[in-house]
């Protein structure tokens, strides 16, 4: 009797567990559906923020050589202001890559730099002499493009791209920086790079590459998620070749004594303090 009942009681589990199992799965499909909808949602973390800093530059600088040497050939007054700080605003965007790490890169701008006097000057080395309402002028434009890390020491963002407290990183980065010098007219020859006079007007320009590094935190406003940071970052900055071309394709640049190879080196290197507006977002 038993024997008998053996073959019917197998079915009866067997519809038992496949029941039980189509039940189960229809729950659990719609429970993996809806994490793993979540974890996509979720899955990447970016931010982008604006950025606002201040420089120290070195003291001794092949510029301030150039203020100096020019000061004292020109007359009257020192027409030409020594260059001492930067001023630079900025805009970065990034994403995490791992829980404690993020890649990023950014635009850096910075304010105009020296300056410009307008008046009657005797200059103290031919061919310029005596120059009547003129205006010597002196200011820099340094702009550059970016990309680096941060590695987070304390309290990185969540995957939903929160953070609830004081958040630390440290990172580096490396980019390709340009600078414009906007000079009076008769520079090259006033520092006698060239023997003759050349009525120049065209921004000296040059590039150069770039490198930072830096300590920062974060903190969490109730503002739209928005994070408040601090950097203290050191930039090496060093623009070794700016030049401009005449007419005649031949290269004219500045320098800081009557020596014609004692060419001027923009050196930009320094700590700097940054402000960082930022907010991160999931996708």
């Amino acid at each position: 009797m038993i024997r008998k009942l053996m073959p019917l009681l197998a079915i009866l589990l067997v519809i038992a567990v496949a029941g039980s199992a189509f039940s189960q799965t229809e729950d659990e499909i719609i429970a993996k559906y809806l994490k793993k909808a979540e974890k996509k949602h979720r899955d990447k973390v970016g931010f982008i923020g604006l950025t606002g800093a201040y420089g120290k530059l070195p003291n001794e600088t092949d510029y301030l050589k150039f203020r100096n040497y020019s000061n004292n050939n020109i007359a009257p007054g020192n027409p030409i202001d020594g260059i001492w700080r930067s001023k630079q605003f900025g805009f970065e965007m990034g994403m995490m890559v791992a829980r404690q790490f993020s890649v990023k890169a950014g635009f850096d701008y910075w304010l105009k730099m020296g300056n410009e006097a307008t008046g009657d000057y005797t200059m103290a080395i031919e061919p310029l002499g005596i120059q009547d309402n003129f205006t010597i002028k002196s200011e820099i434009q340094v702009y550059g493009f970016w990309a680096g890390f941060d590695y987070y020491l304390l309290n990185p963002p969540n995957r939903a791209a929160l953070v609830n407290a004081l958040s630390v990183r440290c990172g580096a980065s490396g980019g390709l920086y340009m600078a414009n010098w906007d000079i009076w007219s008769g520079a090259s020859a006033f520092n006698l790079s060239l023997e003759n006079f050349e009525q120049n007007s065209d921004p000296y320009t040059g590039s150069t590459p770039s490198f930072s590094a830096w300590v920062g935190a974060d903190y969490p406003t109730p503002f739209f998620n928005m994070l408040v940071g601090l950097e203290a970052t050191y930039q090496y900055l060093n623009f070794d070749k700016l030049h401009a071309y005449n007419s005649l394709g031949e290269e004219l640049y500045v320098t800081y004594s009557d020596n014609s190879s004692d060419r001027v080196k923009l050196d930009f290197s320094g700590f700097r303090g940054k402000v960082v507006l930022k907010r991160y977002f999931a996708w």
